[in-house]
């Protein structure tokens, strides 16, 4: 049976006594001014008629936003509703247990003579006499018909006694160690409402001005409220039977009378010095009660004063003001004159620090600045202490300083205050005006106060001579390179006139070039592959303030980053869809390193040593079976036998040897020719074999393309000017000739300058590639969570950018993107302005939407090709002859061995150990490539699936079956750096420049194809942005003058 609970019943007030004490038990009290606020509030929920699981929840959620693990709000709704059922019973039956009247005894004390029992048992009352704050005794025996004589301590004439309870009280009430403005309440750790609130108290605690609720003075009392001083709750005063009140009434009135013959004259004279105590003058004879302040509903405490717009000196911080009268009195505590005060029953003494007496209006004029000397604002309103005095110097808020700007006080410090404010008026005649002057502003008896050189003498001060002849031709000194290869030089050059104006206005467009630019408060990235994710991650970590969208034409983020997770009956096994391994080489595999520390993945990641048996063996399938690669864990005798039998090396050792016989090739008038493909470089600097046999198999393994298509000078860029600066790659290996870009030496030094890694980051670092435990994409999906954790992050998915266009509006320019989403019509197509644009989306996707149309056509020109991926699956762990990382197929193999256009096979198993839940055998064949292009029509799933298990039954003679098949077709996934791809990112980069540093490009199609590549041109484009410059584009590296830092041996 449900009880009702209506507001000003005894049931309700009963139910107030014992919730406060229960929300202080738990924790949920704060000591603040409006802790019975949420008491009141649950019991609006009981008399609003809300069950025990819709206070649970609304405590839970709204009120005091417990986690979801926290069940401390169910457990109080269930005390709660116990609470209602046993006191609704205790008052419906407490008229019968009222009709057995209780003998009263006489509240006077009386003690044996010269008995002095402080710690022994009171045999009357059957009181322990151990000295605490417990009342809860007290009501018992109350309740029996026994009353106390008063407290144990006071049951006989001890001076210990006195002395002990004169102590704690002028101990309670002493506040001289207090600073009222920044006194932190007692916290135990679990508060969970109004944490925030930390208002100024308002005089000691439980006094009327506090708007306490119930009789005053609880701190003597203890049951005044149903609650005790240490928590414990007490039986309520209004289940007490007549006969019980009045016992209780006049133990009260005996212990006032007590306290008055404690604090009486007579009694001082042996506690000289102690000042009077405050005493309720309810409990003195003759006492006029004063009016309580009227209690305010929960609505009229909760609700806030409407504040002013840009009203915020009234929170500033208040410096010392001698001139002022202050808030509060920081420097004194209880006086002997207000003790009288509060013991004659005025309770509107000093020790009221807020409630009785109200500070003069805060005013600019009389608040110090909070910035104070770091203060920008022009016209700021309030105090600022004087420029030349030291910081933290008093001042004395009452008065301004006469000198104004002019102050010099350094020795002393000016302890006047200045302000900022602009004078009104122009000229200013006022030689005492405090406001601020611009130059000529004054006109009064210091003139413009401006320095000039040696006074109004007019003389010509140094700093305006002349130390060259106008006549004369202009020299001016510079830095040259002499060549790319020599170290850096400075040279005197002596300058024409007309070079020299050449080069002021190089340096003046340079410098308008490099100002600072406005700030960027949008940013949109095209593209949710990882290089648009780790670009938006970038841009959040730089720029915190500004708003990011990211747009993905299609429903899933990652790009090409695939991790299929697949039940094959007894567990789970990992498939990769798209790359599955990564290599910590430096520098990029570091700065994908550095992102993973940034996502704190590292405890996600799965290892392969350079001693395993996927490092040691890496197979190419010629022309029958396999061959293994000369590598680390194979002996000298077995590599010179290898290189000797096999087919696959023929002629190697004799290139090798000659390759330093054969002439470079010929310089272009730039210094160096445009560009040649890694076929024709190794069928020139070697053979056509080792071309075609090796360097073909391991172009199929990376980029699926042709060696005879593919860019020497942009996959391959230390053959290329390995020849250019010693005409020899043999030369160059032997002098260890090494070369690196300069951003790649900065980042050098970046990391020279860190901090050390962890143990664990080191050991990836020496890895030979690693993983992660749910696969590759787990880097893109941490990518995802993160980005979603942002509030300034947007990520739109199934929206397609169709236009970008540079715009100009006023003085400013902006790029704005015409976007489409699939959920809306395709009439319905939105114009969305943004300050700059990264591009991650592929080159030739970019140069057919931007406008004006042809702009950057160049980009056109960079084809990809298509692969087919198919995992297969094997229960039996043995299943293939040979362990390893897999095997490549190069390009001379014969047809009748590679009919389905295979690139290679990797051995997953052994290249990624610890993502499967069960053993077996996991193989990766990849199709297609450039063998597949022009081809308007590909494979379907099942013939890729044949197609897959005949080659793994021809090259290894497996012919079981596979449990799991799963294929994958990834249309354009890699970009083609075909010959001359290196001048056409140039001619790019100049296109680019003419979108004012608006517009710029990353990811696979402009500088690797590589995951690590990937990410380190998400950083780079966003450390550009994020400088300012506005001449870089993401391609400014492939800029001609950008020439590698080279170094080498010395000869002997």
């Amino acid at each position: 049976m449900s009880v009702e609970v209506s507001l000003n019943t005894p049931l309700a007030d009963a139910l107030s006594n014992v919730v406060q004490p229960k929300l202080t038990e738990i924790g949920w009290n704060t000591g603040g001014l409006d802790d019975s606020a949420l008491g009141e509030y649950i019991i609006l929920m009981l008399v609003n008629g809300k069950s025990q699981e819709q206070i649970a929840a609304e405590l839970s959620n709204d009120l005091l936003s417990l986690g979801p693990d926290d069940t401390g709000a169910i457990d109080f709704a269930r005390w709660l509703f116990e609470q209602v059922h046993l006191l609704n019973a205790q008052i419906n039956s407490g008229s019968a247990s009222q009709t057995q009247a209780t003998p009263q005894r006489q509240a006077t004390p009386s003690y044996p003579n010269g008995e002095q029992q402080q710690y022994g048992e009171d045999k009357q009352l059957g009181i322990s006499g151990t000295p605490d704050a417990d009342m809860t005794e007290a009501m018992d025996e109350v309740q029996d018909g026994t009353i106390p004589t008063g407290p144990k301590s006071m049951r006989t004439n001890s001076r210990t006694g006195n002395r002990r309870l004169m102590g704690q009280i002028s101990k309670a009430m002493d506040r001289s160690g207090d600073a009222v403005l920044h006194r932190v309440r007692p916290q135990q750790g679990t508060e969970r409402i109004n944490m925030h609130n930390r208002l100024p108290p308002k005089g000691p605690r439980n006094e009327q001005s506090r708007n306490q609720r119930g009789p005053s003075n609880i701190r003597v009392t203890g049951v005044a409220n149903g609650g005790m001083p240490n928590g414990g709750v007490a039986t309520p005063l209004m289940n007490a039977s007549p006969q019980q009140q009045m016992a209780l009434f006049a133990m009260l009135e005996e212990q006032a009378r007590m306290m008055s013959q404690i604090f009486s004259p007579q009694q001082q004279s042996f506690m000289p010095g102690m000042p009077q105590p405050a005493i309720n003058p309810n409990f003195r004879p003759g006492a006029q009660a004063q009016s309580q302040q009227p209690d305010r509903s929960l609505f009229e405490r909760v609700e806030r004063r409407p504040q002013r717009q840009n009203d915020s000196f009234n929170r500033r911080q208040q410096y010392n003001n001698p001139g002022s009268q202050s808030r509060t009195d920081h420097s004194t505590g209880p006086t002997p004159e207000n003790m009288q005060d509060a013991v004659n029953g005025d309770l509107t003494s000093s020790m009221e620090v807020e409630s009785s007496q109200k500070s003069q209006s805060e005013t600019p004029s009389n608040t110090i600045c909070k910035y104070n000397l770091k203060c920008t604002k022009k016209d700021c309103p309030f105090a600022h202490q004087s420029p030349a005095a030291p910081p933290g110097t008093t001042l004395d808020l009452s008065s301004d300083c006469t000198f104004g700007a002019r102050c010099q006080n350094r020795k002393e410090g000016c302890k006047f205050k200045h302000v900022t404010i602009t004078c009104r008026f122009n000229p200013c005649l006022n030689a005492a005006c405090p406001y601020k002057h611009a130059e000529g502003q004054k006109k009064a008896k210091f003139g413009d106060n401006v320095w000039k050189a040696d006074g109004d003498q007019g003389k010509e001060h140094v700093s305006e001579r002349k130390f060259v002849d106008d006549n004369t031709t202009e020299e001016l000194v510079g830095i040259i390179v002499r060549t790319p290869h020599t170290l850096w030089q400075t040279s005197r050059i002596v300058w024409s006139d007309q070079s020299a104006s050449s080069l002021r206005r190089s340096l003046t467009t340079n410098s308008a070039k490099y100002q600072a630019n406005p700030p960027i408060s949008n940013v949109a990235v095209l593209g949710g592959g990882i290089t648009g994710l780790a670009s938006a991650h970038y841009l959040a970590e730089q720029l915190p303030h500004a708003q990011i969208t990211l747009y993905e034409g299609s429903s899933r983020l990652g790009g090409w980053l695939q991790s299929n997770e697949i039940d094959v009956g007894n567990g789970k096994v990992v498939l990769e869809q798209g790359p599955r391994t990564l290599r910590p080489s430096k520098p990029n595999g570091w700065v994908t390193l550095d992102l993973i520390r940034d996502l704190r993945l590292e405890d996600q990641v799965l290892m392969t040593s350079k001693d395993s048996v996927a490092a040691r063996n890496r197979f190419i399938y010629y022309p029958d079976h396999l061959v293994r690669l000369p590598g680390p864990g194979a002996s000298l005798l077995n590599t010179i036998y290898t290189m000797f039998s096999e087919p696959l090396f023929t002629g190697l050792t004799w290139a090798c040897m000659t390759e330093f016989t054969k002439p470079a090739r010929a310089k272009s008038p730039r210094h160096h020719s445009d560009d040649e493909s890694i076929g024709s470089f190794f069928s020139r600097r070697l053979n056509p074999d080792i071309a075609d046999n090796i360097m073909s198999a391991g172009i199929h393994g990376i980029y699926a393309g042709d060696i005879y298509h593919l860019s020497v000078r942009s996959i391959f860029p230390w053959f290329w000017y390995a020849e250019e600066a010693m005409g020899s790659v043999t030369e160059a290996v032997v002098r260890k000739w090494n070369m690196r870009w300069a951003q790649d030496a900065a980042l050098d030094a970046q990391w020279a300058k860190a901090p050390p890694v962890s143990q664990t980051m080191e050991a990836i670092r020496s890895s030979s590639v690693y993983t992660f435990k749910r696969g590759i994409s787990q880097l893109a999906d941490q990518l995802v969570a993160k980005l979603r954790e942002r509030p300034n992050i947007k990520l739109r998915t199934n929206t397609v950018v169709h236009g970008i266009q540079l715009e100009q509006k006023d003085d400013s320019q902006y790029m704005q993107l015409s976007t489409q989403s699939y959920h809306d019509p395709p009439s319905l197509s939105k114009e969305e302005p943004f300050d700059h644009v990264i591009s991650t989306i592929s080159g030739r996707t970019l140069s057919t939407i931007v406008r004006p149309r042809f702009s950057l056509s160049v980009l056109s020109h960079t084809p990809s090709v298509t692969v087919m991926v198919v995992n297969l699956y094997f229960p039996n762990p043995s299943v293939l002859p040979a362990r390893g990382f897999g095997y490549l197929l190069p390009r001379s193999l014969p047809f009748e061995q590679n009919p389905e256009h295979a690139l290679g096979v990797v051995f997953d198993s052994d290249a990624t150990i610890g993502q499967d839940e069960i053993p077996g055998t996991k193989v990766t064949v990849m199709l297609g490539g450039h063998w597949w292009d022009g081809w308007e029509a590909y494979p379907d799933e099942e013939q890729g699936a044949r197609m897959a298990v005949a080659i793994l039954q021809r090259h290894l003679g497996v012919a079981t079956e596979p449990y799991a098949v799963r294929v994958g077709l990834r249309k354009d996934c890699i970009p083609q750096y075909t010959v001359g791809h290196h001048s056409r990112m140039a001619q790019a980069n100049e296109a680019l420049k003419k979108f004012n540093g608006r517009l710029r490009v990353a990811g696979s199609s402009y500088s690797g194809v590589g995951l690590n590549d990937c990410v380190r041109s998400a950083r780079d484009v966003v450390m550009g942005l994020v400088q300012g410059s506005n001449d870089r584009t993401g391609l400014e590296f492939f800029d001609e003058g950008n020439l590698p830092i080279t170094s080498q041996k010395k000869r002997a």
